[in-house]
């Protein structure tokens, strides 16, 4: 007699109870108040989504070329340098990338939060 046990995390068990909606969480979990779902705007909310993926296309694009120019100069280097090429300089590229894309982010987000009927 097996008994089926609904799992859930802790925090929608939370919200089911506050009764909030998801906008209204995450946007609390961002330290910004809660943004009533009377006051969400769909095409704007869309319009922002279609800015960040095209960021993260870019960034991934970024991503291919500068590991295939690293790759490609870790083959043309001599030796054991191109051995250090391979190890070493992967990281600062990745560190440098992953910093840009979320700086963007977070600017396409203030964007869509400061003024969300322009969608620029």
């Amino acid at each position: 007699m097996n008994q089926r046990t609904r799992v859930t995390s802790p925090q929608t068990r939370l919200a089911q109870r506050r009764g909030s909606d998801a906008m209204g969480r995450l946007s609390h979990l961002a330290g910004r108040p809660p943004v009533p779902s009377s006051a969400i705007d769909l095409a704007a909310a869309e319009r922002a989504l279609r800015r960040q993926r095209r960021l993260a296309v870019r960034t991934a694009a970024a991503l291919v070329l500068s590991l295939a120019v690293l790759l490609t100069a870790a083959v043309l280097t001599p030796g054991r340098l191109g051995w250090a090429v391979l190890f070493f300089a992967p990281y600062p590229v990745l560190l440098a990338l992953a910093a840009v894309h979320v700086r963007r982010a977070e600017r396409i987000e203030d964007d869509h939060l400061a003024d969300p009927e322009d969608g620029a």
